[in-house]
Order: C-alpha cells, then sequence, then structure tokens
C-alpha cells in the first residue's frame, strides 16, 4: 500500500477527519478481491477486473497482484492514466472514434499491453492505417451486441464481418470477441438474471464459432459482470470475466437476489462519510453529503447503523436525514456514514480513497483517473 498523504495522516481516528470523505474498509476489500479471485481461479476462467469502478492504479495493482491478468478500461483517458501509471495490460472496452483519439490510443499502445474494442468496418480501417503510421501491431477484440442494445455489431455474420476486416490487416491482430451485458447485472430475481446471461453466452458463443468456420482464431471470449459472475463461472464459455462492482458494491447490488437465496458473496466496502452541520427540528438532521459527494443515478444513500432513519438528497452540498419515529439521535457535528447506491458514479466525485482499517486511517490511494471521460 501507498504512503498515507497530507489530506488524511496514517493512524488518525475516522471520527477526526474531515468530511464529506470516502472510504474503503480495508479488510472488506481485501476479502472481496479474494473472493473473486477465488472463483474465477476455481472455474479456470482468466479474470480481468474493470477499471472504471475504482478508476485508480493502485487498486488495479492490487487486483494483478492478485492474479488478474489485466484491467478493463471503459473509456481511452482512463487506459491513459493506468498506462503511464505501469499497469501492464489493458482492454480499452469502449470503441476508440476519431483521428485524435486513434492517434492518442497509439500512444497507450507504446506504453502498455493494449487491446480495443471495435464494432464497425470503417473505424477498423482507422485503427489499421493509424497502427501502420505508428508502426506497430494493435490487437482488436469485436464487440458483440448479446442483447444490451447499446454498442456491438449484431451477432452472426455482422459480427463476423467486422472479425474479418480486422483479419485482412497486417497491422492489426484479431484476439477475440466481447460480449457485455450491462443491463442484467441488477436485474433483481437470480433465475431471470441467470436466463440473460445464458441467453447472452449464446450469441457469443454462436458468433464465435462463426468465424472460426471462416478459418480464423477467436483466442478470446470476454464479458460479464460483478451481477453475473458466479454464473458466467457456473456456464463456461467465456476465456475471461470482467467484474468491476465487486471490490467496493453498493446498496443496490446488496437488494439482489443470489443464487439460492445465499448471502452476498462480496461485501460493501466502500462509504461515504459526512458530518452533521444542522439540527432545524427534532426529527430531522443535515448532513454534507450532497449530489457533489454521493452520486444520485442509483436513488438514496443507505445510512449505515441508522436503521430507522430516511436519507435524501437535499440539493449539492446537504442531505437530509428523517426519522419517522420524531426523534431525531444525532448532534451536531456528529459523524455519520453511508452506503452508496452506485459506486462507480460516486467514486468518480471523489479525488482520493481514505482506507480505513479498524476505525483507523491506514493509507490515502489517488483515484487517478476520476474525470477521465474522453
Amino acid at each position: 500500500m501507498s504512503a498515507a498523504s497530507a489530506a488524511a495522516p496514517a493512524a488518525m481516528p475516522v471520527a477526526e477527519l474531515d468530511t464529506p470523505v470516502l472510504l474503503v474498509d480495508a479488510a472488506s476489500f481485501e476479502r472481496n478481491i479474494a473472493r473473486m479471485s477465488d472463483l474465477t481461479s476455481a472455474a479456470g476462467i482468466a479474470c480481468r477486473p474493470h477499471g472504471k469502478a475504482h478508476k485508480s492504479p493502485v487498486v488495479a495493482r492490487m487486483q494483478i497482484d492478485a492474479g488478474a491478468v489485466g484491467i478493463c478500461c471503459a473509456k481511452l483517458g482512463e487506459a491513459e492514466v493506468m498506462a503511464a501509471a505501469g499497469v501492464p495490460d489493458l482492454l480499452i472496452t469502449t470503441g476508440v472514434i476519431g483521428r485524435s483519439k486513434i492517434a492518442r490510443l497509439m500512444e497507450v499502445a507504446r506504453q502498455a499491453k493494449t487491446a480495443v474494442v471495435a464494432d464497425d468496418a470503417g473505424n477498423v480501417a482507422d485503427l489499421a492505417a493509424a497502427a501502420q503510421t505508428a508502426g506497430l501491431r494493435l490487437d482488436v477484440v469485436v464487440e458483440v451486441d448479446v442483447g444490451q442494445g447499446r454498442c456491438g455489431a449484431p451477432p452472426g455474420e455482422a459480427a463476423a464481418g467486422v472479425a474479418a476486416a480486422v483479419a485482412r490487416s497486417p497491422w492489426l491482430r484479431l484476439r477475440g470477441l466481447q460480449g457485455y451485458h450491462g443491463s442484467i447485472q441488477m436485474t433483481g430475481g437470480f433465475a431471470e438474471r441467470e436466463a440473460g446471461a445464458r441467453q447472452a453466452l449464446d450469441r457469443l458463443l454462436d458468433t464465435a464459432r462463426l468465424i472460426r468456420a471462416q478459418g480464423r482464431e477467436v483466442e478470446l471470449l470476454t464479458g460479464g459482470g460483478t451481477g453475473t459472475s458466479a454464473i458466467d463461472a457456473a456456464l463456461g464459455g467465456l476465456t475471461e470475466l470482467q467484474p468491476g462492482s465487486y471490490v467496493f458494491m453498493d446498496s443496490n447490488y446488496d437488494a439482489i437476489e443470489w443464487q439460492g437465496g445465499a448471502a452476498q458473496p462480496f461485501e460493501r466496502s466502500l462509504t461515504v462519510l459526512g458530518s452533521v452541520i444542522s439540527r432545524p427540528a427534532p426529527d430531522r438532521a443535515i448532513v454534507d453529503v450532497g449530489m457533489k459527494a454521493a452520486s444520485s443515478d442509483g436513488g438514496a444513500l443507505a445510512p449505515v447503523d441508522l436503521p430507522a432513519a430516511r436519507f435524501r438528497f437535499a440539493g449539492d452540498e446537504h442531505g437530509e436525514l428523517s426519522f419517522a419515529d420524531g426523534t431525531c439521535p444525532l448532534a451536531l457535528g456528529d459523524k455519520v456514514a453511508f452506503y452508496p447506491s452506485h459506486c462507480d458514479t460516486t467514486v468518480n466525485l471523489h479525488d482520493r480513497f481514505v482506507v480505513v482499517r479498524e476505525g483507523v486511517v491506514e493509507d490515502v490511494w489517488e483515484i487517478a483517473a476520476r474525470g477521465r471521460s474522453q
């Protein structure tokens, strides 16, 4: 772990931190990394965690040290940060479009082993031209729309056509296929989520068989996510899993059903710590955690250890805790921890993680790729 910065000296009690601040519980975080490593290893599937969840080269290196083959980046800007920090193996899971961005991609590929997805023959031609100019051979993964209805070539002939375009260029290397179905990761019922994962995998495997029948190698089949991780591991088929949120989790993930009604396999290690800054009424407290400290796209925050409290965002800088029984137990200055409803977008609002163990600050990790959305 890196040395703690002056922003939060090591050995400082959590109660003394200025707020709002993003906390990572070290023990829960470490167990999450170990559990995903065990899950993928037992299934014989490579693990390539998604860096969009944490946006931190520090965390990426920990995941690689635990057995991950590399890191996914949702955006080129994230990949630039990871490569500059020495993360050695990257997959950019969103297409890189346009001359300027493709030139930046070539610089990333000079620093780290890099693959990029593509779903369009025109983009493939642009990638090939840039790779030739740069004098390097670029790895390309064809993205297949396996049900999300977002990016990706349609499965079957259309995706095979993009793969053929990649294979024709001496400056590109066809690595395989990506099939990510993000919209099923938070499906509440396990059976429905499993059915969606099976359908997505079938579409990906059918496309891989078609491309292989045309005489082309499909080495890599990458996809999946945290919500389907156990399902993906059990089904087989994928050669690489792309879980992201498992390192932190959030209150929305906590609400979905896991196989056989089992407890969630990953722990909520991420919290936003706030302070009570006003007590305007006996049944209410105002905290300094608003929409600039925690994302609202996934709904309200979940107060930790305050089961009677209801949270609502009260503005950019403010949140409100109300108590149905009419009595608020909090005093001015009290600290309150919250589980975010969406961990990824909450992380992107902060500059650093403050890492705590048993109520004491242990370290500080920079979120170096926050805001890198280009």
